[in-house]
């Protein structure tokens, strides 16, 4: 298949005007005319900065419109999550959405209700409900089409697809099914890293090892005896490296594992795969599981290696992925216990760059320095920061003057607890007005303890957890229940939309640093000189805050306020802020003058 990355000239100009969605958008805004121009002078290879809810979808749309006009493609929309994919899917019904293997029943197990992710894809070329990729048809006349590769087939057929991250991640740089795209259009780009190291990281644990080894004895005798040599080598590194406070891996602990692991033969386990399924030796149907694990096995062990490799430094680079040990103790009347590898990508830029299109546009509100944007996703076309559509006078960040400070070594032992009961009262005392809230905090524990005060307050809090999803719960908000709403950063944090006053304040209590034990942040701090370290920290916790902050205001008619309740705020986002938002801060006030200065903007 053809992977060419040179960015030929266009047949003609793009004129972007001429291919934007009037009929879902009356008119254009100045920003998204802004940059449809921007697009147009750099050619189509732009990094966009624009606030949230400026109509950053329909740019990208319309540019790829464009594309698909000239008889340019394959044409890619990628977003961060489904939530997103089936939004831009909504607004733009011409487009094809196409989801993941885990988003597609399986209609092969007819008695079972199975995901596609769950069947062992070893024999889907074979499966009566196969759809051919080149022509369409089932394999079987008269079956059922299969809804996973249905959808992927006429994904080829369409004009643009709209995919999640991950699923384009893996159609690029695995399985190679499309060309590389005549054009792209990456949303929230700030999240592309973030999902990459998210696909590309594997737990092994002993228990899964001995299991595999078990089921090959029967198979491959000699491959079982490999694989167990390894579980051993696993086992024994896990126990040394358990001494220690750092659960990282050196080099040559990562280099024994390596070692013993490349003397496994993964594509035997596959050829003695597939020729005990053409003997009939084992059944599709009662042996899913065990095909399900041994197929895991040849493709897993495969990644293993390559990613354990780049966890080891060479001459021309440091190491691009780390790799960590650790024993988990499960309690109970046998006391089970698990040896524990995990090995994580870490510097994913080159990966990313090498499945862009020569003509990406890449879409964000929170960009912050170009220079570390470029360093995390590989994206380095010129970012352009754009003004907002909306009037900044409906909105205000809050730095008050009079909160402490909630960094580990500052705070007293009841800093927290004063802060979130402060907090709650503040709510409350808005909710008396009819003013609704969200509550973002960082640990778990943080918004256990503010559920707790809460009701202290009688202030009537939702939140997640017992079986009720963070997603539900949002839902329930928006539909009218509660006062107020509380949850973490990485749920609530980004993600969640609360336009039309639905909660017109926002509480963050402080900027999410990494834990110092944590193993990420053990090997960045291993990796980089201390100021690089903190500059890559404090990037990290500016986009977050600047993602808080857009939550409530996602149009020109819309008011909110975000109260950052930690001084170590101070430190960085007033800095953080785009050059448009920066009369919306107040930092000279305490936290009830805060208050009173909401009230009148509500209220006005």
């Amino acid at each position: 298949m053809k992977r060419q990355k040179t960015r030929e000239p266009l047949p003609r100009p793009l004129n972007l005007r001429k291919y934007f969605p009037f009929g879902q958008y009356p008119q254009m805004t100045p920003n998204q005319e802004a940059s449809l121009i921007q697009i147009e002078t750099d050619d189509g290879r732009s990094t966009l900065e624009a606030p949230t809810g400026t109509g950053k979808t329909a740019v990208g749309f319309t540019f790829l419109k464009a594309l698909g006009a000239q008889g340019l493609g394959p044409l890619f929309y990628i977003a961060p999550s489904k939530a997103i994919v089936h939004q831009v899917g909504r607004l733009h019904p011409e487009v094809k959405t196409v989801y993941g293997r885990n988003e597609c029943d399986c209609i092969f197990y007819p008695e079972e209700t199975l995901k596609a992710d769950q069947i062992p894809t070893i024999f889907c070329s074979t499966c009566k409900h196969y759809v051919d990729q080149a022509s369409g048809t089932v394999r079987e006349p008269g079956c059922r089409a299969c809804p996973y590769y249905r959808q992927k087939y006429e994904a080829k057929q369409a004009e643009i697809v709209v995919a999640t991250m991950a699923f384009y991640l893996f159609t690029q740089l695995f399985t190679r099914e499309w060309e590389t795209p005549a054009g792209l259009v990456v949303d929230e780009a700030h999240k592309f890293p973030h999902v990459v190291r998210a696909c590309l990281s594997y737990e092994i644990t002993d228990h899964n090892l001995w299991r595999a080894v078990a089921i090959l004895k029967d198979i491959d005798p000699e491959v079982s005896i490999q694989l167990a040599t390894f579980a051993r080598r696993l086992i024994s590194t896990v126990k040394k490296r358990s001494r220690f406070k750092e659960p990282l891996l050196d080099d040559r602990e990562i280099n024994s594992l390596i070692e013993v692991l490349e003397e496994v033969d993964a594509d035997r386990i596959e050829r003695q795969l597939k020729e005990a399924l053409r003997q009939g030796e084992i059944d599709p149907i009662d042996d899913r599981e065990t095909i399900k694990q041994l197929e895991s096995i040849f493709l897993n062990l495969r990644r293993y290696l390559h990613m354990l490799h780049y966890s080891v430094a060479t001459e021309g680079h440091g190491a691009l992925n780390f790799t960590f040990a650790y024993i988990n103790e499960e309690p109970g009347p046998y006391d089970k216990v698990i040896y524990k590898l995990v090995i994580k990508a870490w510097y994913v830029a080159p990966l990313i760059a090498s499945i862009l299109s020569p003509r990406t546009v890449a879409l964000s509100a929170t960009i912050g320095d170009p220079e570390i944007f470029g360093w995390e996703t590989g994206i380095r076309s010129d970012v352009h920061a754009l003004g907002s559509d909306f009037p900044v006078t409906n909105t205000r960040i809050f730095l008050p003057s009079d909160t402490p400070n909630l960094a580990v070594k500052s705070r007293s032992r009841q800093d927290k607890t004063k802060a979130l009961r402060r907090i709650a009262q503040a709510a409350k005392q808005f909710a008396r007005r009819g003013h609704r809230s969200l509550v973002v905090v960082i640990s778990n524990d943080e918004r256990e303890k503010f559920m707790t005060l809460s009701e202290a307050e009688g202030l009537h809090t939702l939140s997640y957890g017992n079986g009720t999803t963070a997603r539900d719960v949002a839902a329930r908000f928006r539909d009218g229940e509660g006062d107020c709403l509380v949850g973490t950063m990485a749920h609530y944090g980004e993600g969640i939309d609360l336009p039309r006053q639905v909660a017109p304040i926002i509480f963050m209590l402080r900027p999410g640093y990494a834990n110092p034990h944590d193993p990420a942040t053990q090997f960045e701090k291993r990796r980089f000189s201390p100021s690089r370290y903190w500059a890559l920290q404090n990037y990290r916790v500016m986009q977050e805050a600047l993602q808080v902050r857009g939550r409530n205001v996602r149009g020109p008619e819309d008011l909110g306020v975000t109260f950052f309740i930690s001084q170590q705020f101070r430190r960085f986002v007033r800095a953080a802020l785009p050059q448009w938002l920066e009369p919306a801060c107040v930092a000279r006030k305490t936290f009830d003058e805060c208050i009173a200065d909401t009230m009148k903007l509500l209220s006005d």
